[in-house]
This record gives C-alpha cells, structure tokens and sequence, in this order.
C-alpha cells in the first residue's frame, strides 16, 4: 500500500500547491494520501489565518484530486509546532505495514536535512520533491523521487502581499479560493474595506500609493515587506476623523503623545499619526511595536528613527500622487542613501509646511536638524 503525505501552511493555497500535488499522484500513484494542515509551522512565523479556514481552502482545492485523501487534524490537535516526523510516525503506527512518501516543493526539499529527526524521516519515507521554475535539478543524499517537469513560479507570500497591496484577490486566482478569501476578508481585505468605508476616495489612493512605495523601498533595504505594506496601509487611519474628533479621540482613549496640548492647539492634524497607531492596534489586531512605531511616527519621526519608520516617512512624501518636483527630488536623494531621502522627504514637509503659514511642530524641526547632522 503506497501512503503520499502532504503537509502545509496553505496559507493560502495556490495553483503551485495543486500541480505539485496532481504531479505526485501522477507518478506516485498512491493508494492512499493524507493532507495535514499545520497548525503552526516549525520553520515559519504563526500564520494569521484560522486553521478552520486554512483547512477550507485545502479541501476546495485537493479533494477532487484523488478519491482517498484523508484531511487529517493530527497536528492541529497538538495546538503547537509538529515536526514532520512526529507526523511520519502517527501515520505509520495507523499503517505499519505501508510504503510511506513526504511530498515537498523546492524551498523544503533545500532544508528536509536540516529538520527535527530528519534521519527518522529518510529511513522511514522516501520524499517526492516537485522543482519550482528556475531552479536547477537536485541530488538528494536521502532516498527521494524529483517528479517530471517543473512548478509556476508561485507563493504563499506572494499571493498574501498581492492581496494586501491590491485591495483584492488576482484575477488568475483559483475562484473557489476568492470567494472564501473575499468571505472572510482575509490578507488585509478588512483594512482595505474598512478604510474604503471612512476614508475619502483621494485619501484611499494615496494610501494605496504609499503601501505600495514602502514596499519597494522595504525589498530595496532589506526591510520586512509585509510589516512595509501594513504599515503603508495604515499609516493615515486616524484621518477618517475631523480634527475635533481627532482631539476628543486621543482625550477619550488617553493616548500618550509628546506635546499633545501644543498639537491640540495649533496643529490637530499631526494627531492623525498616533491614532492611526493605536487604531492599527485596537481595530485591526496588530501587534507588532515595530510597525506601531512607524505609524505613529510617519509625520514628526523620532530618537533613533528604524529602517522601517525611515521608509514610511518616506514613501507617505514621495508615493504617486504627490508633486512630481518632490518625488524627483527624493528619489534622486534615495539614490546615495536611505537617509539622504530621509532628509529629502523631511525638507519636502518643511517646505510645505512654511509656504502655507502652518505651525512648525518642534519635533519636526529637532527631526530635520539631526538627520541634517547626520548626513554631514
């Protein structure tokens, strides 16, 4: 009796998964195949996805595949990181007997060496790998079968930052997952939905410009570009508010801002940063301080600004939509350095700031003078 065992994130899953799935069974041909979807993956960060969903989207896209698949919640009872050969040994104390093989795509075939115990996985099941486009052929030192041909050129992580830059699901995308994702308002489609409902059209796009700007900037310094895209989406939340409701907002949840009575009183506008953060926060679960920060701080920045609070404050001045003169000469600053553009966004928001007789934050002004000491 031949076993083929598939295990993944699926978050979501994609054509990629489904080929190298149809692949297997092609040449496996197997009795018998066992889908576990992980609860949390030991080699990638908790993913954000309801397993309950997660395990939806497997089903709509595996089971017309193959008349015996078992989707199995082995490793999702465990409510923690499960280790292939923690799953290798459950499905063979239920199938002593049988001829047992690990599907995996290129990115795992690189590691399977490297995991938990692997020598109980190579003597006990021999891996079926399927080779993504542009990788060249692999020679395994562990029992394995590299399936014919090669997988699209596709990801998870990909799809997940489509999603979240666009404001939708990719027309190329398998329909049955699109409806579940747009269901469910999955990969940042709340946030898209939420700020549709109270941000003016003009201000949606420019948030959708600035997500997509601190994203390129973030694959260009080395920055997380998920934590870039969130923070590009949520950057300017807090303007669904008037001012007079941006102050009674930070009065009613007793926001800690610097200067806030000066802020108050001269330039409520400025609040829109730190409420943004803490609507980031209390509205749409995040919890990273990193990203946190850089919302609150993408208008006046402050001590020690982080790769990630420099690329918002520069991306919210140079993102399409602003002055054509501005974004030419921040890009043109970008090209000697992350804080030469930094300096250049902050001249850019000075100026403004002057030629229409707006009040100078001081914290603005500290900002300026430091990363001008900086560059010299």
């Amino acid at each position: 009796m031949k076993i083929l065992i598939y295990g993944g994130t699926f978050d979501p899953v994609h054509q990629g998964h489904q080929k190298l799935f149809s692949s297997a069974l092609k040449e496996i041909k197997p009795d018998l195949c066992y889908v576990f979807v992980s609860y949390n993956s030991p080699y990638k960060e908790k993913s954000q996805t309801p397993y309950s969903l997660r395990k939806e989207m497997a089903k709509q896209v595996f089971t017309h595949l193959h008349k015996k698949i078992i989707f199995d919640d082995f490793e999702y009872k465990k409510h923690r990181k499960v280790y292939t050969y923690e799953t290798l040994k459950y499905v063979k104390q239920k199938h002593p007997k049988a001829e047992l093989f690990i599907l995996v795509g290129t990115d795992c075939a690189a590691d399977v060496t490297k995991w938990k115990n692997a020598e109980y996985n190579f003597k006990n099941a021999t891996f079926v790998i399927g080779l993504r486009q542009g990788f060249k052929q692999v020679k395994p030192e562990f029992r394995a079968r590299i399936l014919k041909g090669f997988l699209p050129k596709i990801s998870s992580t990909a799809l997940r930052l489509q999603i979240m830059l666009n404001g939708k699901t990719p027309k190329n995308m398998l329909p049955e997952l699109s409806e579940i994702i747009d269901r469910n308002a999955l990969y940042g489609l709340d946030i898209h939905s939420w700020l549709k409902k109270y941000l003016k059209a003009p201000r949606y796009n420019h948030t959708l410009a600035v997500a997509k700007e601190a994203a390129s900037l973030a694959k260009i310094y080395g920055e997380d570009v998920n934590n870039a895209t969130l923070s590009g989406l949520l950057h300017d939340a807090g303007k669904s508010l008037t001012k007079e409701q941006m102050i009674a907002y930070v009065k009613e949840h007793k926001l800690k801002i610097k200067g806030v009575k000066e802020l108050c009183n001269y330039a409520p506008a400025l609040l829109h940063a730190p409420i943004s953060a803490h609507l980031a926060k209390v509205k749409f679960g995040v919890k990273s301080k990193e990203i946190l920060q850089a919302v609150s701080r993408h208008t006046l920045g402050g001590k020690d600004m982080t790769v990630l609070d420099k690329i918002l404050m520069i991306a919210d001045m140079c993102a399409k939509g602003r002055r054509p003169q501005d974004i030419k000469l921040i890009k043109s600053a970008l090209k000697k350095s992350l804080d030469e553009g930094l300096l250049a966004a902050e001249k850019v928001k000075l100026i403004y700031t002057v030629t229409t007789n707006k009040w100078l934050a001081p914290d603005g002004i500290k900002l300026w003078n430091e990363t001008l000491l900086k560059n010299k």
